[in-house]
């Protein structure tokens, strides 16, 4: 989730615990712990696969938020000597487990339950970056600023409000895949499985993704139509053992296995060797200003390897946000 969202939560949390603490620090100290597990951006300047694996990693499971929220307490309480350590510490926890769960309702996939397992679990009902979701809830704090009179009910609100639109979202995802099956069936289009995962303008877009043993099709879906099955844009699945082959060159593409939710694999000639980019549908739009944008760039999290006539990867090209390339060669 974004920042904004994250620092949000914080501010009406701390509106909440204000009364038994000085007013003056504990704001700051709860939007620092609202923000805290986000520290682990930080591993992006160490290289792209360090950055797959660690972040939403330790900093966003529970042992690494109480963690977290031990360091925060320690440094607070050595600048404030009369910082209450229990009470700071439950406070702490307790918003960067909203924290966590702000992340578990995005497609990125969170690491709740490390380091006893590197699991990447995602409920996706909401998308990463929410216009919805983010404006009112900074519309709702606001709002108890200004409000003295009202204050604590729109505190409330707003923390129900931060709990609520992720299920009223998921509530729409289980509706939309009813209906998008049904038109399938009904259009006599063969599926195993049919997934939704937010879009931008979620609760209003979706993606649907088809699957079928060696493929994906990706159409957009929008609440007032149908997702139009002649609309779908089909992928090649990208095969396991690819991965482990290419793996043996570089262990990023083993790190992208366990990665990527829905793997895809487009292949394209380069004079003597073929350019065989890698892609997750998590990171693909549906949306046509989007994919505009992205038109003379490979998706974010892309990875892409270039193999000689003997298949052995030369060199390969990471993708990330924001469309910047990091080119890796390889001996």
């Amino acid at each position: 989730m974004d920042p904004v969202t994250h620092i949000t939560s914080g501010i009406l949390g701390a509106q909440v615990v204000c009364k038994h603490f000085n007013r003056r620090f504990i704001i700051l100290f709860c939007i620092i712990a609202a923000w805290l597990p986000d520290i682990d951006n930080l591993v992006t300047f160490l290289g792209p696969e360090l950055y797959l694996i660690h972040h939403r990693g330790i900093t966003h499971s529970f042992a690494g938020g109480l963690i977290l929220s031990m360091l925060l307490v320690a440094v607070f309480r050595l600048f404030i000597k009369s910082f209450p350590i229990i009470k700071g510490l439950v406070i702490a926890f307790l918003i960067i487990l909203v924290h966590i769960y702000l992340d578990l309702v995005t497609t990125f996939g969170t690491q709740i339950l490390y380091p006893f397992n590197n699991t990447r679990y995602s409920i996706a009902s909401v998308f990463i970056v929410d216009p919805f979701y983010t404006f009112s809830i900074a519309i709702i704090c606001l709002l108890s600023f200004l409000s003295k009179k009202h204050k604590q009910r729109f505190v409330m609100l707003g923390l129900a409000w931060l709990f609520l639109y992720p299920v009223i979202c998921l509530g729409i995802k289980y509706a939309t895949l009813y209906h998008v099956e049904s038109e399938l069936r009904r259009n006599r289009i063969s599926f195993e499985k049919v997934h939704i995962l937010p879009e931008l303008f979620t609760p209003l877009f979706w993606k649907v993704i088809v699957e079928d043993r060696e493929t994906y099709k990706i159409a957009g879906f929008n609440i007032f139509n149908t997702c139009g099955t002649k609309s779908f844009i089909k992928f090649d699945k990208a095969e396991p053992y690819m991965f482990k082959k290419f793996g043996a060159c570089a262990s990023i593409f083993n790190t992208y296995a366990w990665f990527a939710s829905y793997p895809v694999k487009k292949t394209e000639k380069s004079g003597k060797c073929q350019l065989i980019t890698f892609g997750d549908l998590r990171f693909y739009s549906t949306i046509d200003f989007v994919r505009k944008v992205l038109k003379n760039n490979a998706p974010p999290f892309s990875l892409t390897a270039k193999v000689n006539e003997n298949r052995k990867v030369m060199e390969y090209y990471y993708y990330k946000p924001g469309g910047s390339k990091v080119i890796q060669h390889l001996e």
